[in-house]
């Protein structure tokens, strides 16, 4: 068979769209330099703002700081702390979710009073503002406040009891290994982890949609079945559906061939389908390195990952409703199931989201179990991140094209119904409107919200607290305000590009159609291309700031401007963005990415027998292909040559072969030789019991230090090399 041409992945770019608005942006600054001179009579402040704030109804005044203004913001500083102490139950959920949700209507009735009225284009400005604050936040309530019986370690508890159901008579399962043009070193380690899965009746498939004799001859040497097809119609769901066709087992496993599966994953998923209704189960997808922005920003060990929120929140909820999203690995389906709705949609240029959506509407259970079962890698550059980001985002707005085979929208569909807002339509939307309308308000000399300073820490203080805090305790400590800010502002450039694309021509294919995960680079690289946009901004919001205060205080521009009620909310706004930008800009310096393979801190008692001489220590790092060992004595000469290291506990012996030497600790690389298991040590260095391993979560504090902490870290600028 002729291998089929191998298309280059594509840089996500930026649209000519994005360098017209950000020109604009650029034409407003010169323009407010201008006004700053000459302003002409119809641009005057006295226009843009009113000439007197209304009133609010005596009780709701707030025009004393200690009377009015600082006891609820007081209040709801108090309450944010000691939230973090509170026990998990359906009482402190309902009342964390009750005060959230006091708190937002009480902003939001007094937000809606404060339009900027005096000209069409300050009323404009403000109520586009109002209306993306409204529907961001009806968004995230809707997605994020639980129901009274939301109970996280329902299912865990449920796998438990349900362990057991395919013992007596255990159902066969096909796992599936789907691969297009990633790495033989990759597939290789997907086999071997599934062929480490402690399940009887399994049938292993590495599907290739490349074509490649090597990789066939790989599954053939570990004991795997291969399959492959003519062409690469309809991507990834095309691949899936041609095995369908050949697929016997009444239970199908799929694994990226980027993923690791635990030994446990089917024993603790397959007994979900015991009910009948239940056509798939879903795990998470987690990750056994940092994303490329904690990796840049030198806080790989301390950040969650920027999905932690969906997989291991967002979609817990989602359960609750019957409206779990299937992620393209790491999941068990029933082969039945695909089967009654005609196998995986194929119309998108994603399958998961839609595939499990069709099923829901057909009728389906599709359930998520909130156990880390296997692990993955992570796009290593802001440019891979962004490939597979907006083709994430292309798939999920495809969606609302679909109305023949997914009536999304149909009457009585009560599960889906809060969950198909267009979310990634509208967050690059709002992201913008909260980065430009407080800019142009400093530019220009309005603001876009009409009200008194003492009235904003009266009813935005609270509320701010409130969105800054709660939602983390909620979310069991995996959302973060000020990290998703900073991830809409990577995104939200490029995501208007590609969301223009796709609106116009939904189902034509933009970027790459795989995500890159062979990266290999030496030293740092800072991506101007993509990441100019939050340059510019930046510019602007410095010089704007400059113009406006430091100039004039050095009487290098005149001192006559004009004032306007919220212009200190205005300033504060900006500096706020403008530290967001900062921390953005430093995430986009992507640093060195090693060629080898990932090393973990994994500590184990060894042996190295080098022919009659052996010496004993204790791993310091662990790879697939290398090891760090910290003898226990210095030996009087440098060790050379090969032998084996015996690592006591799991009982693993490796074939090594002494590289060199670092401070007291020997660098050992790992031989290729067949006389070692190897996917006993891919078992071990994957293992989810490692505490590395596990998600990582944060309070609301701690988050904020390591925001502000980003800034000041020199890593992002310093680090050269590996």
């Amino acid at each position: 068979m002729t291998a089929a041409p191998q298309p280059q992945p594509q840089r996500p770019g930026v649209h000519p769209l994005a360098w017209s608005f950000l020109l604009l942006t650029a034409a407003l600054l010169l323009a407010s330099l201008l006004l700053l001179v000459q302003a002409p009579e119809w641009l005057d402040g006295l226009i843009l703002n009113p000439e007197h704030l209304r009133s609010l109804p005596e009780p709701l005044q707030a025009d004393d700081l200690w009377r009015n203004a600082l006891p609820p913001v007081l209040a709801i500083a108090a309450f944010g702390i000691t939230s973090r102490w509170l026990p998990r139950r359906p009482w402190s959920t309902f009342l964390v979710s009750s005060v959230l949700l006091l708190v937002s209507l009480r902003y939001f009735a007094w937000r809606c009073t404060t339009l900027n009225t005096a000209h069409p284009f300050s009323l404009g400005c403000s109520l586009l503002q109002l209306v993306m604050e409204l529907v961001g936040l009806l968004i995230l309530v809707l997605q994020l406040l639980p129901k009274p019986s939301f109970d996280p370690l329902q299912r865990s508890r449920q796998a438990d009891q349900l362990q057991g159901w395919t013992e007596g008579g255990p159902a066969s399962v096909a796992v599936w290994i789907p691969t297009y043009n990633e790495p033989e070193r990759m597939v290789e380690r997907a086999i071997l982890t599934c062929c480490n899965l402690d399940y009887p009746l399994l049938r292993i498939t590495v599907l290739d949609d490349g074509h490649r004799p090597s990789i066939a001859a790989l599954a053939a040497r570990h004991g795997v079945h291969y399959l492959s097809r003519e062409g690469n119609a309809h991507r990834k769901a095309g691949n899936l559906n041609h095995a369908l066709n050949f697929c016997e087992e009444e239970f199908i496993a799929v694994f990226d061939c980027d993923f690791t599966p635990e030994p446990n994953f089917l024993r603790r998923t397959l007994g979900f389908f015991k009910d009948e209704r239940v056509a798939l189960v879903q795990t998470p997808q987690h990750y056994f390195q940092a994303d490329f922005h904690s990796r840049n920003l030198g806080l790989d060990l301390l950040m969650p990952g920027d999905l932690d929120y969906f997989y291991h929140y967002l979609q817990l909820r989602r359960d609750q409703d019957n409206a779990v999203v299937c992620c393209g690995t790491s999941y068990v389906v029933r082969r039945q199931a695909l089967r009654s709705i005609g196998g995986y949609v194929t119309s998108c240029l994603v399958e998961d989201f839609q595939t499990s959506t069709k099923l829901i509407l057909q009728g389906w259970r599709v359930c998520y179990l909130n156990e880390v079962l296997s692990m993955g890698e992570v796009p290593r550059t802001f440019a891979d991140f962004l490939d597979q980001r907006l083709r994430w985002m292309q798939g999920n707005i495809q969606i609302y094209f679909c109305g023949r085979e997914l009536p999304i929208f149909r009457l009585g569909l009560r599960q889906l119904r809060w969950y198909l807002l267009p979310a990634d339509l509208l967050a690059p939307l709002w992201r913008i409107t909260y980065l430009l309308m407080p800019l142009l308000g400093l530019m220009l000399g309005f603001s876009v919200i009409s009200a008194p300073v003492l009235e904003f820490i009266a009813y935005g203080g609270p509320f701010l607290l409130a969105l800054y805090t709660l939602p983390n305790w909620l979310s069991g400590h995996y959302h973060h305000q000020f990290w998703m800010e900073v991830y809409e502002t990577l995104f939200c450039f490029p995501a208007l590009a590609r969301m223009r694309r796709v609106l116009l021509h939904p189902f034509r294919v933009y970027g790459g159609i795989v995500t890159n995960k062979a990266v290999a680079q030496d030293r740092q690289r800072f991506n101007l291309a993509l990441s100019w946009p939050l340059l510019l901004l930046l510019l602007a919001i410095l010089l704007s700031m400059a113009i406006r205060y430091l100039l004039p205080a050095f009487d290098l521009l005149p001192r006559d401007r004009v004032e306007f009620d919220g212009e200190a909310v205005i300033l504060s706004w900006n500096i706020y963005n403008a530290i967001v930008l900062c921390v953005a800009v430093l995430a986009c310096i992507d640093q060195p990415v090693p060629a080898a393979a990932e090393c973990f801190p994994i500590q184990q008692v060894a042996r190295l027998d080098l022919g009659e001489t052996c010496f004993w220590g204790i791993t310091r790092m662990l790879s697939e292909d290398a090891v760090l060992l910290d003898l226990q004595s210095r030996p009087g000469a440098m060790p050379t040559g090969v032998g084996q290291l015996q690592l006591l506990e799991p009982g693993l012996s490796l074939p090594v072969a002494i590289k060199g030497q670092q401070g007291q600790a020997l660098q050992l690389s790992i031989r290729s030789d067949e006389s070692f298991d190897r996917s006993a040590l891919l078992r071990l260095i994957y293992s989810s019991q490692h505490w590395f391993h596990a998600p990582r979560r944060l309070s609301s504090a701690d988050a904020l230090l390591a925001w502000l902490r980003s800034l000041w870290r020199p890593d992002p600028l310093l680090r050269r090399s590996t």
